[in-house]
């Protein structure tokens, strides 16, 4: 009797994304499958270091992802110096406030689910800020509107861009086309996936492949690809995020 291959988890990402669900799903008995679908490239610093030190000094500091750790909080920290404790992070996912903690960053704080409409609405809760925000340029303006919107002063600042990773190979199209769940971690992740694969290939993984994303924006822009089956797992740590995307592979087999 021929045994079932173990069912496929594809992850379109950055490199390193959720690093810590690979040996939690190899314990399950799934596979995971990691493509990268992005590579974030930093913005040279002098472009928005200057607008940065002539705004008034944060009390908040927001940060989307580690590539902005690396290309935005480290370039500023060499600049300005430590840190006061008093200055304030929000990251929006656990490796983001890992990587924050790393780079020497005391006071790391994260909302209730992952995401920047949760950090919007954890900041809308607090008093009137002056808020940096650190992001990528595909991120979008709609986290800063959100805090302006709220009252708060925002310095909005783009210090990395995302460029297309090496085209997918015919052995990565297999796996996304045979996949039993598909996980995107951003909008960006899924156009550039839109623009790698032929028209027929991507709407026959768009119509029929379970999708889990990891915030509503992400939702919005599958729903605008024409994905089908898509539901937001929020990130809290490694272990629940696993658990959560188990059951998503249970229900998606029967």
């Amino acid at each position: 009797m021929t045994a079932q291959p173990p069912p496929t988890i594809v992850l379109l990402s950055a490199s390193d994304t959720l690093s810590g669900i690979d040996p939690l799903l190899r314990q399950a008995g799934t596979r995971l499958v990691r493509l990268t679908s992005l590579e974030p490239r930093p913005v040279d610093p002098a472009r928005w270091l200057d607008r940065l030190q002539r705004a008034p000094f944060p009390d908040t500091v927001v940060v989307t992802s580690r590539a902005a750790v690396g290309a935005g909080v480290e370039p500023w920290q060499r600049v300005a110096g430590p840190f006061p404790k008093s200055l304030e992070f929000w990251a929006v996912g656990p490796r983001t406030a890992q990587a924050l903690r790393q780079v020497g960053v005391r006071r790391v704080r994260r909302p209730r689910s992952v995401g920047a409409e949760a950090v919007a609405k954890a900041l809308g809760r607090k008093g009137r800020r002056t808020v940096v925000y650190l992001r990528s340029e595909s991120a979008g303006k709609d986290l800063a509107r959100a805090l302006r919107g709220r009252g708060h002063h925002v310095v909005d600042l783009v210090v990395y861009r995302l460029g297309p990773a090496p085209r997918l190979t015919d052995e990565a199209i297999r796996e996304l086309s045979g996949a039993d769940l598909l996980v995107a971690t951003s909008p960006s992740g899924l156009s550039n996936l839109r623009r790698q694969l032929d028209r027929p290939t991507f709407r026959r993984i768009s119509r029929t492949s379970r999708l889990v994303v990891l915030g509503e924006r992400s939702r919005r822009a599958a729903r605008g690809h024409g994905f089908r089956h898509t539901s937001i797992v929020p990130t809290t740590t490694a272990q629940r995020f696993t658990r959560t995307l188990l059951r998503e592979l249970r229900d998606a087999r029967t």
